[in-house]
């Protein structure tokens, strides 16, 4: 489907999307009809087996597209391929660890302690990461807050991790933390202060936010940490969200510039920046950890206001972006967003033109766990458009529910294939940051 601008636009590429047959965005930019084998398609219910998102994982409408083709979000066409045929050729089970990002316990990976022997347990079925990780091909791990002491410690931990479940062919573990700075800093101790995203937005110097950016970035790549959940593209303009100091500036073109920079900057530190929290939580009131917050802004509004910083981290090429627990009434009424493939097609990836990783908020928070449970949750958000599957609070559930809705054809291959191939894709494209 062809991206339209603005608002008019948008209610347009609605009443399409809802209506008629979609249509693949190529890797090189081209289209190609839905009926083509392509793995994009419109928006469909969240029980339809119909995949979602951008088309970059299609095959190449040109044989003789240079592989050094920039994608727009990060790998170029020649990684896409890569990822292509690695993804292909793993078992149903091992893309759907892919597509999983959970969290575990143990401040040392490999010596936990009883209880958190007990804790993985329950989670995972076994004493340590280490003996997951030799089981499960989990694409990433996210660094939960009861696991992080120290500079010492985090670098120590994410050695054994890498160590354990950096792939076969060499991709590096996807190893990620909250660290956007201010109020949410997970790791304080033995690394320097980071500035809130408030204290930088007043500068109103988008230089300033690269640097705080590139610099945060190069702390946690020294010590292993991979991907940032920042920087927060949420536009707070009356100060009674829960966002506050979070949001960049109350103004959505001011936000933008530092979302913008901020991205720029960790890209430059070799780390993935994913921004959040789409489709924004700044103008909505509740806290969406524990029940569902309502986003009552009309579609235009929308296009106007929240979604101006995450419009301009697309262009700045964010690789990836976090998928909210809030309900847009006027898409999807009572509805995550995180579960919507209305919301997720019709704002991500045909307003935004966004074709890169879409990865959900945590599946333990409350619109999610408590509506839907573990292995549910995971489905549907597959279902609406996610890649990645961000921290169930029970992975063996979740993983076990998606490959049965394969196996029962809910849930279909190439939605997963198309999942799995752009997290791959995404590994692949850090590995090469890394490497500058």
């Amino acid at each position: 489907m062809r991206r339209v601008n603005g608002p008019l636009g948008l209610t347009a590429v609605l009443v399409a999307a809802l209506t008629l047959p979609g249509c693949a965005v190529l890797g090189d930019g081209s289209e190609s009809a839905a009926g083509n084998g392509s793995a994009t398609q419109a928006p469909a219910p969240a029980g339809s087996t119909a995949p979602s998102g951008g088309g970059d994982v299609t095959p190449s409408a040109s044989p003789s597209l240079d592989p050094d083709t920039p994608t727009g979000w990060g790998p170029t066409a020649g990684e896409l391929d890569q990822a292509r045929s690695a993804t292909a050729a793993m078992t149903v089970e091992e893309q759907v660890a892919t597509v999983l990002m959970p969290g575990f316990w143990g401040f040392a990976g490999d010596r936990p302690t009883p209880a958190e022997v007990a804790q993985n347990r329950v989670m995972h079925g076994a004493d340590s990461i280490v003996d997951v990780l030799a089981e499960r091909p989990y694409s990433g791990l996210f660094l939960r807050p009861e696991v992080i002491a120290d500079a010492d410690q985090i670098g120590e931990l994410s050695e054994t991790l890498h160590e354990a479940g950096d792939g076969p062919d060499g991709l590096p573990l996807l190893v990620s933390i909250d660290q956007e700075g201010g109020v949410v800093q997970r790791l304080r101790e033995g690394v320097p202060a980071v500035p809130s995203a408030a204290s930088v937005g007043i500068t109103g110097d988008p230089a300033y936010a690269r640097k705080v950016a590139r610099e945060n970035g190069r702390t946690l790549a020294g010590l292993g940490v991979t991907m940032v959940f920042a920087p927060v593209a949420d536009v707070d303009p009356d100060g009674r969200s829960v966002i506050g100091t979070r949001a960049y500036s109350d103004d959505p073109d001011a936000a933008a510039e530092m979302v913008a920079a901020t991205v720029k900057g960790y890209l430059q530190a070799g780390v993935v920046p994913v921004v959040k929290h789409f489709p924004g939580l700044g103008s909505v009131r509740g806290d969406s950890h524990r029940r569902l917050p309502v986003q009552r802004k009309s579609v235009a509004r929308l296009v106007r206001t929240d979604l101006v910083p995450f419009a301009a981290a697309v262009r700045a090429g964010a690789p990836a972006v976090m998928v909210a627990h809030v309900a847009v009434k006027a898409l999807d009424p009572g509805i995550p967003a995180s579960v919507s493939p209305i919301v997720m097609q019709t704002l991500l990836r045909d307003e935004l033109g966004f074709q890169g990783v879409a990865i959900t908020d945590s599946q333990g928070m409350g619109p999610i766990f408590a509506t839907y449970g573990p292995g549910e949750g995971a489905v549907r958000s597959l279902l609406a458009g996610d890649d990645l599957v961000l921290n169930s609070p029970n992975p063996t559930k979740a993983r076990r529910a998606v490959a049965r809705a394969v196996r029962e054809g809910r849930l279909s291959p190439d939605r997963l294939l198309e999942a799995a191939t752009r997290v791959t894709a995404l590994r692949i494209y850090q590995q090469r940051l890394a490497a500058r």
